[in-house]
């Protein structure tokens, strides 16, 4: 009984160390340079559509980014919480938003394709989101 229980507490741990292995190797195979950039951003609120630019970077591994409104409600105004996972951008930021030009956390989520961004802008504050899409800029 003794052994059985030792035996599967040491597959567990095997089990849990190979996992964050993989985890820690999958991490740094991440290929930045499919969000790094310039993007143009249109989105479609139903109503309005928005035009955004948005930089992401990376400097000494961590993900940092602005985004500004073309019209000029806000600019250069800091990303927060960026994470990529390789397939999927999320972040979030503060900026003034409709019907009332109150500041809200926005939050953003995005598929990452070729040069391509495609998801939506959500204001959870007031319930609503929008569909989104960015294109990289050229060089």
């Amino acid at each position: 009984m003794k052994t059985t229980i030792v035996r599967i507490l040491f597959l567990g741990c095997i089990l849990v160390f190979s996992l964050s292995f993989s985890s820690l190797v999958r991490q740094e195979a991440l290929d930045y340079g499919k969000i790094l950039g310039d993007w143009d951003v249109e989105v479609d609120s139903v109503e309005e559509y928005y035009y955004l630019s948005m930089t992401i970077e990376r400097s000494e591994g961590e993900l940092k980014g602005t985004i500004s409104e073309s019209s000029g409600s806000f600019g250069d105004t800091p990303l927060s919480d960026i994470e990529f996972d390789g397939e999927t951008l999320i972040f979030g930021f503060i900026a003034p938003t409709p019907p009332d030009g109150y500041e809200r956390l926005v939050t953003a989520e995005f598929k990452v394709g070729d040069n391509k961004l495609e998801g939506f802008f959500s204001i959870g504050d007031l319930g609503i989101s929008a569909v989104a899409t960015a294109t990289k800029k050229d060089k």
